[in-house]
């Protein structure tokens, strides 16, 4: 009783996670698309020459990466091209699939712990024309390797999908 409330509990913060991230994509976009489009205006209509316009739109595709990454990730709809699995048993396949939930994990782990280091530099190093950071372009790898770590996690503790039941 206890591991499947700790087993839904995980899953309530996977979904919430990607709720959470979802919203980060939406945002992002909304940003990445009114900056590059107040940089236009600003270019071709005002004459004028304003540095902030693509520096925020660069951190929107930043975040918009990473977010998007961790969103498709864990609804599992990351591109994934596989060439063996109508040959592999059942049981075959779930071991592959956590042969590679594994892989994802330490890839998500190595990726998160090289970061911090460079999220260190990055808080002296200021983005021309912004009151920003680059701590704030970087942290979006941080966050979003995390998500991916945590999906990778509730799919080891789980179990892997079937197709017919994706969740």
């Amino acid at each position: 009783m206890r591991t499947s409330r700790r087993i839904s509990s995980l899953r309530r913060l996977e979904r919430g996670l990607t709720a959470v991230n979802h919203g980060i994509v939406l945002i992002t976009m909304v940003v990445v698309l009114v900056f590059l489009f107040g940089e236009a205006v600003d270019r071709y209509l005002l004459k004028t020459s304003f540095n902030a316009h693509e520096q925020i739109a660069k951190i929107g595709l930043v975040w918009l990466v990473f977010a998007g990454t961790a969103a498709a990730y864990a609804r599992r709809e990351n591109l994934r091209i596989d060439l063996f699995r109508k040959h592999l048993s059942p049981a075959a396949l779930r071991r592959r699939e956590a042969l590679f939930e594994i892989a994802t994990l330490l890839v998500c782990a190595l990726v998160n712990v090289k970061a911090w280091s460079v999220l260190e530099v990055a808080g002296f190093q200021q983005i021309l024309g912004t009151p920003f950071t680059n701590v704030v372009p970087y942290s979006a790898i941080v966050l979003g390797t995390a998500a991916i770590a945590l999906s990778c996690v509730v799919r080891l503790i789980v179990g892997p999908a079937t197709e017919e039941d994706p969740r």
